[in-house]
């Protein structure tokens, strides 16, 4: 049986790869005082990069590589008020990028000012707790995994690649142009966009601002107002405490509601509408739909009016106040149901 000699390289060139990956060494440990400073800027190209909390006041980097050569170290420069901290060269005669390099940082206890990390290939991951100020992470091509991150200001981007976030407090700003976002855990203001790619979100604490242009949009455990819209695909919202404004060109919306419940707004061009809203809700409803179907557990309470058959109208409930909320539904093509739970 004949080996084909271009199998047997590649192979080679794999088992190669694998090693230097794995066989990566502490060579370059940076600290940087941070006084006066008040932005910090990590830029690498094509590495991981890890994020610890520190110890010190004191900004800390090691780089990790299998190959040692100070031309290939940091290159730390302060201009003024800022800092900054590039990578070194890479070797450009091993084939196949087998020279590898890693990132650690260690962020400083006291620094209450401005840091941005950005790759523009590679993977930035944190799994332990962290506190800042205000912090940009931004990735060109590759995924982003936080855990864990306290700060007023949390802003995180990547053009393509996945966004993994769980445990973190402040305003936090999330978008990303190609690529699922998943959320666990959100204390705050959140905004999250999404060009193309499916939005996941479970127990968030604080409102919700989310857009996405092709994708699903999916939420459980809302504390706080919702504002979701997509142009095409599903919006679904379960176990919402509060108000709802919900917008789709081409989808379904789908939301659950418990007993906290605001003002909810629904339109969808091309969709249906379902409502699963608390038996003892008192509310205002409208619907008005140009080619679909209605359905309530309360048709006895409501009513078009002569000169507007497309809308349908009425007061539920038993406790009537001018402070109940509004419900109001708007499809152009698509069934509404409202069920009670």
């Amino acid at each position: 049986m004949k080996i084909n000699i271009f199998m047997l390289f590649f192979m080679f060139l794999i088992a190669f790869s694998a090693f230097c990956n794995v066989n990566l060494e502490l060579v370059n440990t940076q600290e940087i005082e941070l006084d006066n400073i008040i932005q910090v800027n990590i830029t690498y190209s094509s590495e991981k990069v890890s994020l610890f909390m520190g110890t010190t006041n004191k900004l800390i980097i090691k780089e990790y590589m299998n190959i040692n050569n100070n031309k290939y170290y940091a290159r730390i420069t302060k201009s003024g008020n800022n800092v900054s901290i590039e990578n070194g060269r890479r070797p450009f005669w091993l084939f196949f990028n087998s020279f590898n390099r890693r990132l650690e940082v260690y962020l400083p206890i006291s620094y209450s000012n401005t840091i941005n990390i950005k790759t523009s290939s590679g993977r930035i991951e944190s799994s332990v707790e962290l506190f800042g100020s205000i912090l940009n992470i931004e990735n060109s091509s590759g995924g982003i995994s936080l855990n864990s991150i306290t700060g007023d200001v949390v802003r995180i981007k990547t053009t393509s690649g996945s966004i993994n976030i769980s445990n973190m407090n402040g305003e936090v700003w999330i978008e990303s142009s190609s690529g699922h976002i998943e959320m666990n855990q959100v204390s705050g203001i959140l905004t999250v966009k999404n060009s193309s790619g499916r939005i996941n979100g479970e127990r968030i604490h604080g409102d919700v601002k989310v857009n996405t242009g092709s994708g699903n949009i999916v939420f459980s455990r809302i504390e706080g107002n919702v504002s979701a819209e997509s142009t095409s695909g599903t919006v679904q919202l379960n176990l919402v405490n509060g108000s709802v404004n919900a917008k789709t060109t081409s989808g379904s919306i789908h939301c659950t509601f418990n007993e906290n419940v605001g003002n909810i707004s629904i339109n969808t061009s091309s969709g249906s509408v379902r409502l699963n809203l608390p038996r003892s809700l008192d509310f205002n409803f409208y619907s008005r739909t140009s080619s679909g179907r209605l359905t309530t557990p309360f048709p006895d309470k409501l009513f078009s009016p002569v000169n507007d058959r497309n809308l349908t109208q009425g007061i539920i409930g038993n406790n009537i106040s001018e402070n109940i909320p509004t419900i109001n539904i708007r499809t152009r093509s698509g069934s509404i149901e409202i069920n009670w739970i």
